[in-house]
């Protein structure tokens, strides 16, 4: 059975050369193999279409003026389904409530779940109890968490992330344990994506979310930039170095462009970038926005036989 691993970087765009673009101006080489040996600005970032690789650039703005923004973004992409277009507008950051319905019946966890002779999906990201009381008290879920509960899909606790069953947001934990009210063995990131290796093999789909990428795009901070592209830079190069890519696909796309323009704290209208890497890529080849992400993640587990 082959598997796919999916890497969601919030606020992520394929930006043009500049002082303000970070992917200019900081050695990453991680996301450079990633790409194929590729700088992530325009026009160098070029399309690849290859047996185990495919990159590309897709459209975020989803046929909607204004700037593209997560809650709508995040449902388009985690659905299949232009969610900008049901709600008339970008918003976010939760979901609109337009896109409830199609949230519940359509996202990609519930579809994958729905695939005979199929291991059910996961959600590697590891949350703090504060997490749960806070979302719980407003029912104010973020859209891979509403994913989550949709689905049935159990969310990870600190207790997962202390005996190796999950992954924290910031990867290493150090972010973690000052915000999560209770104490986080932190790890190095070679081992992060080690554990990443290991957990997707327990499932037919794995998800993690990276959310301090538009964290530190809105920053405006350039160390704070520095700083998650380059925990980000040391997951690919182990990613690259651990995963198995006859049996696991890494999928790597983003809802929104921010962090790659740094003379702005808003969102940009600059595509996406789409990477694909192992035997599944040939089904990501023809996606142009985000609302072909999922559908091809579905049909590229059907096409794998249970094992």
């Amino acid at each position: 059975m082959k598997r796919i691993l999916f890497v969601f970087l919030d606020g992520v765009g394929i930006g043009g050369p500049s002082s303000h673009n970070a992917f200019e101006t900081l050695d990453l080489p991680g996301w450079s193999a990633l790409a194929g040996n590729q700088k992530w600005t325009s026009p160098g970032f070029k399309p690849i279409s290859e047996p185990n690789r495919i990159v590309r650039q897709i459209d975020a703005t989803l046929g909607i003026e204004g700037l593209p923004q997560s809650g709508t973004g995040q449902s388009s992409l985690f659905t299949g389904v232009n969610c900008a277009t049901l709600a008339g507008r970008h918003y976010g950051p939760y979901p609109h409530s337009s896109a409830r319905s199609v949230l519940r019946t359509q996202n990609m966890f519930v579809q994958c779940k729905e695939l005979p002779g199929l291991l059910p999906p996961a959600f590697l990201n590891a949350f703090p109890k504060r997490f749960f009381e806070a979302a719980k008290k407003r029912d104010r879920w973020s859209t891979t968490t509403r994913c989550c509960l949709d689905a049935e899909i159990p969310l990870k606790t600190l207790h997962d992330l202390e005996n190796g069953r999950a992954v924290a947001a910031d990867l290493d934990g150090k972010g973690l344990s000052l915000v999560a009210g209770a104490p986080v063995t932190t790890i190095d990131i070679d081992t992060v994506s080690q554990r990443m290796a290991s957990l997707c093999h327990k499932q037919s789909l794995s998800l993690f979310e990276y959310f301090l990428t538009d964290k530190a795009g809105h920053s405006d901070n350039p160390v704070e930039v520095k700083n998650v592209l380059g925990k980000l830079d040391e997951l690919f190069t182990g990613l690259l170095k651990h995963l198995d890519f006859n049996q696991t696909t890494l999928v790597v796309t983003s809802d929104h462009g921010n962090i790659e323009d740094l003379s702005t704290k808003s969102h940009t209208l600059n595509p996406v970038p789409l990477i694909a890497l192992g035997s599944l890529a040939p089904y990501f080849k023809d996606i142009t926005d985000l609302t072909g992400v999922t559908p091809a993640i579905i049909s590229a587990l059907k096409s794998t036989p249970a094992s």
